[in-house]
């Protein structure tokens, strides 16, 4: 079981992750890649979005761009992250669990993950969990990152997160029943070009 895939020590990590989390987050996580996450949610001025693992808020800075603030609903399980979004950001967080979330079925226009699925110890879980909060016909998006190349990096890295291949994703997202499934495999530069996953399916 990998370090991280615990509540316990993943809040734990993040406690004190979260001093630094903004400034190493955009080194692997671009704008680009931000705005393709949003992109494949099909958010316009009128939904209603949730946004599981929020973190600090980097990727709600994305999604406000297109729905008002008081639109958007956040939840981490960390209360240091929380309390840095909400520095920068009106929307509403929420100190929850992404495997059980506390809202009632069929809720969200869109539902979006980006960065979270990793420390999740049940991925599944939490993808049918965003599926049975997003409407009927509304996009369930997750971001995921991709298993290092390098063998001595994912030696590590492998002890610390989850790595789900795209094949897993995408056997995810058809076991919670989403359709229209689709990915994009990509990088936040030209050298690094295939860093994470960003899988979506319709409900």
């Amino acid at each position: 079981m990998p370090l991280l895939d615990d509540k316990k020590r993943a809040r734990n990590f993040y406690r004190y992750f979260s001093l630094i989390y903004d400034y190493i987050n955009p080194v692997f996580y671009s704008k680009e890649m931000r705005k393709k996450v949003v992109e494949m949610a099909e958010i316009d001025e009128n939904s209603l979005v949730l946004e599981v693992g929020s973190g600090t808020g980097y990727t709600t800075e994305e999604i406000a761009k297109l729905v008002s603030e008081e639109r958007i609903f956040c939840v981490d399980i960390t209360p240091e992250q929380i309390e840095k979004a909400r520095k920068r950001l009106k929307a509403n967080f929420i100190i929850g669990d992404a495997e059980n979330l506390p809202f009632r079925d069929r809720t969200f226009d869109s539902t979006i993950s980006a960065g979270s699925i990793e420390y999740w110890p049940n991925p599944a879980k939490g993808i049918e969990e965003m599926a049975r909060v997003t409407k009927k016909g509304g996009k369930v998006v997750v971001l995921a990152p991709r298993r290092p190349d390098n063998p001595i990096v994912r030696k590590f890295a492998e002890k610390i997160m989850l790595f789900p291949s795209t094949e897993q994703c995408i056997e995810w997202f058809k076991k919670a029943g989403l359709r229209d499934i689709d990915f994009v495999e990509m990088g936040p530069y030209k050298f690094w070009k295939k860093l994470v996953v960003i899988a979506s399916g319709r409900v």
